[in-house]
């Protein structure tokens, strides 16, 4: 439990938001945090106690964000009556006012808007933690009435436990990132690859990690000697890495699972298709379909692939260019009118033959298969139960799931964190980051249970 003393000044408010009166340096008010430090993905307790009966209070978090350029501050913030016995509880209140509606104990962290950015001059950064990756997330959280501070608390969300170490790779060609304990047993193992973002994304590797895996984000395109698009990144790339991973001591042999985000989804199932490897495979908002590289939209007349194994392009959709459509998309995005990407990928997805030859051979995989989307995000769901029927179809032996999350966007992923995709309802996208999440963890642990039962190094996280 944190304590807040509140000021030493008396006052009073002689009207419905009415402030028990404060001095003699009596501590009135209790703000509890329970934990205060966490990691991103774990729920916290926020309870004030203290308060006078039917109170109105507002609770602020506050947090600030650094790169090299720019200082960003982020708010959020929720209207409460206090209880009969002087309480507000974010578990059991929804607010009355803020930005969030529903009862949810953690809107302050995902409900996190913009409020401000300030230039900052280079040549004068004096801070270490600016650009360091992983930073911890640091907040404030204050109680206010009557437009007046009466308690703050700070409190941290990381993304690394202490048990667990970070370790650049550059190793057989690979750009990555190894989460691993730092007592070197061994554990289940995890691939990650990201998006069309391009290069490392470490946040979801570094949680799962914490939950008692050994995990490896990899990057397949967009920087140092890796290629500079989303285009012709062949597969043999991975199985790179899952040959570096069943080569270290502190993976179990024998199971790896994989993640892909987005058009990382299409590698990581192909993956799964390719390399016997892969035991377990997750698509987050992505599908089952091979789609084109990703290169700017123009009158070129064909469309180079995504993937390629022994020198040869996995089929794709679709080699011809859409030329008419692509050059619209382009007009469209430049005007920042409608959505280019939604249209785009409903062109080169629209014949039926092309779609046919496209699809990844899932039912290839050597485990269970996982589809996470959101019903918000464009075609992605429909992409995804492709995939499914697919499995269904040929009697796929292994689990097969489909996570479709009515209200999702593309912003499904990590939970407690802001969502910066919040389309019609932030609280659905919020919601089913924080379900999927859960399952995801649950998904990896069941499949190298049902996989590795009664072997040396059993799993125990």
């Amino acid at each position: 439990m944190a304590i807040t003393s509140l000021s030493m000044i008396n006052y009073s408010i002689k009207d419905d938001n009415f402030l028990t009166v404060y001095g003699n340096g009596a501590i009135i008010m209790l703000i509890n945090v329970t934990p205060k430090s966490s990691l991103v993905d774990e729920p916290v307790c926020i309870q004030i106690s203290g308060l006078h009966p039917g109170q109105n209070v507002i609770v602020r978090a506050t947090r600030t964000t650094q790169s090299r350029t720019e200082s960003i501050h982020l708010s959020s913030h929720a209207k409460f009556h206090a209880d009969d016995d002087g309480i507000v509880d974010l578990a059991r209140q929804a607010p009355i006012d803020g930005t969030y509606k529903n009862l949810d104990p953690m809107g302050l962290f995902w409900s996190l808007h913009i409020d401000h950015v300030d230039r900052i001059d280079e040549t004068n950064t004096l801070s270490s933690t600016v650009g360091q990756v992983l930073q911890p997330q640091s907040f404030t959280l204050n109680v206010e009435s009557y437009n007046q501070v009466i308690g703050s608390i700070n409190i941290t969300r990381s993304w690394l436990s202490n048990e667990i170490q970070r370790i650049p790779i550059r190793n057989n060609g690979l750009v990555a990132t190894l989460f691993c304990p730092k007592s070197g047993y061994p554990r289940p193992g995890v691939i990650f690859v990201g998006g069309s973002e391009g290069g490392l994304n470490e946040f979801m590797p570094s949680l799962l990690a914490s939950h008692g895996f050994t995990t490896l984000a990899l990057a397949y395109f967009g920087m140092e000697h890796l290629p500079k698009r989303c285009s012709v990144i062949p597969l043999e790339y991975v199985k790179t890495a899952i040959e570096w991973m069943q080569s270290r001591n502190d993976v179990i042999p024998g199971w790896l699972g994989m993640h892909g985000t987005s058009k990382g989804s299409q590698l990581a199932l192909l993956s799964g298709s390719f390399f016997e490897q892969i035991k377990a495979v997750i698509s987050l908002s992505g599908g089952a379909i091979s789609t084109a590289g990703i290169v700017p939209w123009s009158d070129a007349k064909t469309l180079p692939p995504g993937w390629t194994y022994q020198g040869k392009p996995i089929p794709y959709a679709t080699p011809e260019n859409p030329v008419e459509v692509a050059l619209e998309c382009l007009r469209m995005l430049k005007a920042k009118e409608g959505n280019p990407y939604l249209k785009w990928y409903r062109q080169i997805t629209s014949d039926p033959e092309i779609i046919k030859a496209a699809t990844i051979p899932v039912e290839r995989i050597q485990g269970p298969v996982m589809f996470i989307s959101g019903q918000d995000d464009g075609d992605i769901s429909r992409y995804a139960q492709i995939g499914v029927d697919r499995l269904a179809e040929l009697h796929h032996p292994f689990e097969s799931t489909h996570l479709s999350y009515p209200g999702g966007t593309h912003a499904i992923g990590i939970p407690y964190v802001r969502v910066t995709d919040a389309g019609r309802d932030g609280h659905a996208v919020a919601a089913a980051s924080e379900d999927s999440w859960w399952k995801t963890k649950k998904f990896f642990v069941r499949s190298f249970s049902r996989s590795a039962s009664g072997k040396e190094g059993d799993f125990h996280g």
